[in-house]
């Protein structure tokens, strides 16, 4: 049967599919627990597992030579971070944006685990699948649009994605700070605060702490194709 990776899959750097086969084998990992803020790998550190989130959330971020920080993607429940396919070597930071608890699994047994279950299999690549999505996405977005239509465009895709009606428009429940849509685009902070405000000001969209109310779509519709736009 053909698996199709749905669109809420590669919006957000975190909204990978999950991998729910992989609870039935936590037995061969190691389960660690980590508080808010705690570092799970260190820059630097080489850790050639699969660290497979049972609560909470990580964040990874890759470190350049001068130092200089990338936030790439965050782990949700039931997905994973890696380096069970390591390229080369590369400055790895991940650190637990919430208390998280963790299963550490070693290369070869989950090899052959996944030799022997075929859906824990299809399971797993759909997962990297849908991380190479996410990732061409924003290459695209880069690349052919300027920042501030990248903001816009992944507002406008949460709506089409997540959003629900409700009287005044739609209500996308997604918990998403400014920072984070700042990490996402890379668009820098204070060009996402602008945005937001004028945004709200014409009555377009506003965002609240845990929610983003769009007042009128076909609006934020029509300022991403406006070629002129400048904040």
């Amino acid at each position: 049967m053909e698996r199709v990776i749905s669109n809420h899959y590669c919006i957000l750097p975190g909204h990978f599919y999950p991998v729910l086969k992989l609870r039935a084998y936590t037995q061969l990992g190691v389960i660690r627990n980590y508080c808010k803020g705690d570092s799970v790998v260190l820059p630097g550190e080489v850790v050639n597992k699969v660290i497979f989130v049972l609560a909470g959330k990580l964040g990874v971020s890759f470190l350049n030579e001068d130092g200089r920080q990338k936030f790439m993607f965050y782990v949700d429940p039931f997905t994973f971070a890696d380096r069970l396919f390591a390229i080369e070597e590369c400055f790895v930071h991940v650190v637990a944006e919430e208390d998280s608890t963790v299963c550490f699994f070693e290369n070869e047994p989950l090899l052959r685990v996944l030799q022997e279950d075929r859906e824990l299999l299809i399971e797993f690549i759909t997962c990297y699948a849908s991380k190479c999505t996410y990732f061409m996405r924003e290459a695209k977005e880069l690349v052919l649009y300027r920042p501030s239509a990248r903001v816009l465009r992944l507002l406008y895709e949460l709506c089409r994605a997540q959003g629900k009606e409700c009287p005044q428009g739609y209500v996308i429940d997604q918990r998403i700070t400014q920072k984070a849509i700042s990490e996402i685009t890379g668009v820098h902070f204070v060009t996402i605060s602008r945005l937001f405000r004028y945004l709200k000001e014409e009555n377009i969209l506003q965002k609240q702490a845990n929610k983003i109310i769009v007042y009128d779509l076909p609006r934020l519709r029509a300022l991403i194709e406006e070629e002129e736009l400048r904040f």
